[in-house]
């Protein structure tokens, strides 16, 4: 298996290393994140940068509390894209990375 891409610490550190709260935030995550990235990606797609402004805040903390350093910045910037009406090329690009990190996660995170 590869490294890897994210880190619980935070999520650990929060629950006083109580593992039944973590595997619980782990499970809700699973249970929610994938169908907002879904909407997402769907937004994205048909032009709806304000749903995609909306669902990138909401998919932020869970990006900051897994420790998915690898797209912190980019669901900031697509957060922003949202708000400011830029789908473009650029946010393309970081939809891709954030799908494909996201998506990594979700695999990764169904073997915690």
């Amino acid at each position: 298996m590869s490294d890897k891409v994210y880190n619980l610490a935070q999520l650990e550190e929060l629950g006083g290393g109580d593992a039944e709260f973590v595997s619980m935030m782990v499970d809700t995550f699973l249970e929610h994140t994938p169908g907002q990235l879904e909407e997402m990606k769907s937004a994205h797609s048909s032009g709806d940068s304000a749903t995609l402004g909306a669902i990138a805040h909401k998919i932020k903390p869970n990006v900051d509390m897994f420790g998915i350093d690898a797209i912190t910045q980019d669901i900031r910037d697509l957060e922003q894209m949202g708000k400011n009406g830029m789908i473009n090329a650029e946010s393309q690009e970081k939809m891709q990375k954030v799908e494909a990190e996201l998506t990594i996660a979700f695999e990764q995170l169904k073997q915690h």
